[in-house]
């Protein structure tokens, strides 16, 4: 195994998240990357020790198969966050159309969602990514790379689309 790519191995292990490949270009020989990360992905999942490196927020993260994640989360008596009914949907409203102001996503919403867009802030799964250019320059928000990773996501294409979601809809009701 090339010391490359034990560093690789090693930098996902140690941060406990996604590390995109622009930042691993800083260890591993930029030319080709995309399919060098390609095969010591598929080589460390083929060892199926419990572990699995996956693509999400548009990079790299190593994360306990899903098979055994339940035994792990027993043993360290791990509570996954859980998300309410209103930030579930008003982390839908901004995802698929952000940047967005907090009005326009009153709006969507029909009720004033000042407090579930600071608790979507507070678990940073939300940010503040400018102001809109109009009269009282509201924020903007969008959502962050710990969005991607909570729930499964490589980049805002990840998400169903419209129709998608209706036929979703559809086989579960």
């Amino acid at each position: 195994m090339s010391e490359e790519n034990k560093i690789f191995y090693a930098l996902l292990f140690l941060s406990g998240k996604s590390i995109s490949s622009e930042r691993l270009k800083d260890i591993i020989e930029p030319f080709d990357i995309e399919n060098k990360l390609i095969e010591y992905v598929s080589n460390f999942n083929r060892l199926e020790i419990g572990l699995k490196i996956i693509r999400v927020a548009d990079g790299y993260q190593m994360v306990v198969d899903s098979e055994i994640f339940d035994e792990c989360s027993k043993f360290f008596e791990l509570k996954s966050e859980k998300l309410t009914k209103s930030a579930k949907e008003t982390i839908a409203i901004i995802a698929y159309n952000q940047p967005i102001t907090k009005q326009e996503i009153d709006y969507i919403r029909g009720v004033n969602s000042t407090g579930t867009i600071k608790q979507l802030l507070d678990k940073n799964l939300i940010k503040i990514s400018g102001r809109k250019d109009v009269p009282g320059r509201p924020l903007l928000y969008s959502v962050t790379n710990d969005f991607y990773e909570y729930f499964g996501l490589n980049n805002i294409s990840d998400l169903p689309t419209l129709r998608e979601w209706q036929e979703l809809k559809k086989e579960l009701d």
